[in-house]
């Protein structure tokens, strides 16, 4: 009857997206809690590393796949280039943004479950091929403060997959000497006094 139908509608829907079709069940608190950023700074941010003291840096020479770029972190207080980010608003998103490398003009987002590097983690990946004017719908991201750890410091969250991202202690296979970053599938990953998952957000100067 109609009832199957709707199953079976349903079911498509959800079949072969490639993610998950529950939030993590983490994602629910502390995000209401997510910062506005200024729009004074919507036309360039950096975003550093608690960890390497360096920053979000699109690899502009080493394709993930033909569609994707790899993302790492820096140390050193190294900024390049492809470490900027336009941050893109809409009205009503309600503390939610999508971010684009001003250098390679791509943007941030995250891999599907079937690229993922284990059960553990998803990639962060820039988008090379995608719409140059709307982020893709993995491509919205959040800034949650927690008071502990300082002024103008954040987790940030995937506002489509519930996940966090974190700097891994792996190294970035083709950049040896700087680590790669990823978002964690699953919730007792995160431990809320890790550096690893702390960022603050600044105006580029």
């Amino acid at each position: 009857g109609l009832s199957n139908a709707l199953f079976f509608v349903l079911s498509a829907l959800l079949i072969d997206t490639g993610y998950s079709s529950v939030s993590a069940p983490f994602c629910q608190c502390p995000c209401e809690n997510r910062i506005s950023i200024s729009k004074d700074w919507f036309n360039c941010i950096t975003i550093y590393s608690m960890k390497t003291k360096g920053y979000v840096t699109a690899d502009e020479h080493y394709p993930f796949f033909k569609e994707d770029r790899y993302v790492f972190a820096t140390n050193q207080n190294k900024l390049w280039g492809t470490a900027k980010w336009k941050v893109e608003y809409r009205e009503g998103n309600n503390g939610t943004y999508g971010l684009k490398n001003l250098y390679v003009k791509e943007w941030l987002h995250v891999g599907r479950n079937d690229q993922a590097r284990d059960s553990f983690r998803r990639y962060l990946l820039t988008k090379i091929k995608g719409d140059p004017n709307i982020p893709p719908r993995d491509g919205y991201w959040q800034f949650i403060p927690d008071p502990k750890i300082g002024k103008d410091v954040y987790r940030i969250r995937n506002t489509f997959t519930g996940e966090y991202l974190f700097v891994d202690d792996e190294q970035h296979i083709q950049r040896y000497d700087y680590n790669r970053l990823y978002l964690w599938r699953h919730t007792g990953n995160y431990q809320s006094t890790d550096n690893r998952h702390w960022f603050k957000i600044a105006k580029c100067k």
